[in-house]
């Protein structure tokens, strides 16, 4: 009966990172489309560059069975991915520059928008965390 059991629970916990990757590219489709656009919206895709970031390393962790805290700091979940695959060092200094997009131009007070060049170089970030996390998954 265990036995039973336990390929459900692991079906599961896959469902639930197919989700998380999902919603990862849909969060970089939507940063694509606002960044490479004729009057693009800076500040929103620099925002989804990230949120597309958090979600993939989210869906890794929640792949490998690691519960998943509340955070937007995607240095600190790099950190926990590399625990159980060294291979994340190479997107620890992607997550350290994408991390402020996060709330860095979300409220009034703060800077309305990223130049064009830094907003390019946070979709192309976010990219490369969410295709390698996305070839570790499949």
């Amino acid at each position: 009966m265990k036995d039973a059991f336990l390929p459900n629970a692991m079906d599961e916990v896959r469902t639930i990172a197919l989700e998380w990757m999902a919603k990862a590219k849909r969060d970089l489709e939507a940063a694509q489309r606002m960044i490479d656009c004729a009057d693009p919206l800076l500040d929103t895709g620099a925002y989804h560059c990230q949120q597309a970031a958090e979600k993939a390393l989210k869906g890794w962790l929640t792949f490998r069975s690691v519960s998943v805290t509340k955070t937007h700091d995607l240095v600190h979940l790099v950190r926990e991915c590399q625990k159980l695959d060294t291979g994340f060092q190479e997107l620890f200094e992607m997550a350290d520059f994408l991390s402020p997009f996060a709330v860095d131009f979300r409220y009034p007070g703060d800077m309305f928008e990223p130049p064009l060049e830094e907003a390019e170089l946070a979709l192309q970030a976010a990219e490369k965390i969410v295709h390698s996390i996305s070839e570790k998954i499949h």
